[in-house]
């Protein structure tokens, strides 16, 4: 079973275009149809981000991550494993998709530990911070054994990107750092993090990217700041995942058709390809 698994995460970005949305799970479903077990992980920034304005709450983040206050996780438990997962899992089901809303807090299927404090350097101001991030949770276990559950009854779990400590706490998570998790875990043979970026761009502000790239060469562009921002992080779950045995991690931007999606997830003609060390092409 689990050469086939393939984690899919979402960012929260994509799900605001419908017709995006429709065309990704049209691929979805061509990839079940070909045996394929597939896992999401969706985020929902945005989506949260638009609710607490309109309830007046502010938003505060560092370095384009949220800080989650109480009044904030209010917002992203309600935003994320609601109106986001359901309506998501809505649009699957359109297509013939027997998706499983659920979030990292049912049956503990993500049991996090607290985000310590840690040492930021602010972009905005240049400034190094000790930052509380405050409901924010790193991921401790997966309850694998549920997943593997679903998949065996062919259905397919969409996940939103929360967790639960060991009294019962809630903490937002990272959705990529949650789908890398989710990948180890399980022992998935796919880990594709769709984004909002196209993939990993040659220098900034260049439209061209690279096709493939080693673990080594994704690094020394982080040393030479060729890699930043909020690709650093990703980098850093690509490497975990790399070294948990998956062969290859795959981040692609957003697309709009069908073909798109097919040649993206099945030929992998968009977005950055990243191997481990193995890697002879």
């Amino acid at each position: 079973m689990k050469n086939n698994i393939w984690v899919i995460k979402l960012g929260g970005r994509l799900l605001l275009h419908n017709t995006w949305v429709e065309s990704l799970m049209k691929v979805i479903k061509l990839l079940i149809n070909k045996d394929k077990l597939i896992i999401i992980v969706h985020g929902g920034g945005p989506q949260a981000d638009d609710v607490q304005k309109k309830m007046g709450i502010p938003i505060k983040k560092i370095n384009g991550r949220r800080i989650t206050d109480v009044d904030a996780l209010f917002v992203v438990k309600m935003v994320y494993a609601g109106s986001v997962n359901k309506d998501l899992v809505a649009k699957a089901l359109k297509h013939q998709i027997l998706a499983v809303g659920i979030s990292g807090v049912d049956a503990k299927l993500a049991q996090v530990t607290k985000r310590p404090k840690k040492l930021v350097v602010n972009q905005a101001t240049g400034a190094t911070e000790k930052v509380d991030f405050g409901y924010v949770g790193d991921v401790l276990t997966i309850n694998k054994d549920m997943l593997e559950y679903l998949l065996r009854g062919k259905y397919v779990p969409v996940i939103a990107c929360l967790g639960v400590d060991g009294k019962g706490q809630i903490f937002n998570i990272n959705a990529d750092s949650l789908a890398t998790a989710i990948a180890c875990q399980i022992g998935a043979s796919n880990l594709i993090f769709i984004t909002d970026v196209n993939g990993i761009l040659k220098q900034k502000g260049s439209t061209k990217y690279f096709q493939r790239l080693t673990l080594k060469q994704a690094k020394k562009m982080i040393v030479g700041k060729k890699i930043t921002d909020g690709m650093i992080p990703k980098i850093e779950n690509v490497e975990v995942a790399l070294k948990s045995g998956i062969e290859n991690v795959h981040i692609v931007g957003a697309l709009q058709t069908y073909s798109q999606w097919s040649d993206a997830l099945i030929k992998q003609t968009y977005g950055t390809v990243i191997y481990g060390e193995n890697y002879e092409g």
